[in-house]
């Protein structure tokens, strides 16, 4: 239910009931107990899928590397793969990480708290993912180095100065994305809590 929707319900049950003033709580409770489940289940869906397209992109990876190279057979083949499988598991123990701590959330049984948790999760997850995607990439250039012998040494020859250019239009996508979509759940979290605020 949007803001606007939750808005109204509240001031027509107030209205109507302004000698019931705890059967309106309730139900305005009930309303943001319900948002706060879906935010909850939202969220451990998002990393289920994410985790599901690492795991589905990793075998196909596995399957179609060898017959690109022809078996391994091509100079760097085997490092690449390796570098590759380095970095999907970064990826998946991150996003797992994620994932488990969602699954081990205790929320609290009162909803004001309820909501101040899930705005403190939020806030951290959106620091963290954020802090995470730009390491991610850099490190993708700078780190995938050494898989391959080169280390730190000639840091500009041609793939850092097209790969770091690359790191940081991905990362800075990615970055805009998270931020888009952090913002507005944090926006609309800060503005139940307010709203409850208020009615209480």
């Amino acid at each position: 239910m949007e803001l606007d929707d939750l808005k109204a319900t509240w001031q027509r049950e107030t209205e109507n009931n302004a000698h019931l003033p705890y059967k309106t709580m309730e139900q305005l409770q009930q309303i943001l107990n319900s948002r706060t489940e879906d935010m909850v289940t939202s969220l451990k869906r998002k990393y289920e899928k994410i985790i599901s397209i690492m795991l589905g992109g990793m075998l196909l990876f596995v399957l179609v590397h060898p017959i690109l190279t022809d078996g391994f057979t091509y100079p760097g083949s085997i490092n690449g793969f390796v570098k590759a499988m380095f970095f999907y598991v970064v990826l998946l123990i991150f996003y797992w990480q994620k994932l488990k701590n969602i699954n081990h959330l205790q929320l609290s049984d009162h909803i004001k708290e309820r909501m101040e948790q899930l705005l403190l999760m939020l806030q951290r997850n959106y620091r963290t993912e954020v802090i995470f995607v730009v390491a991610f990439f850099v490190g993708v250039i700078f780190i995938g180095r050494f898989f391959y012998g080169k280390g730190l040494q000639d840091l500009d020859d041609t793939g850092v100065l097209i790969g770091l250019p690359l790191a940081i239009l991905f990362s800075g996508a990615m970055v805009y994305l998270i931020i888009r979509r952090y913002r507005g759940k944090i926006k609309e979290m800060k503005a139940y809590l307010a709203e409850y605020e208020h009615a209480a």
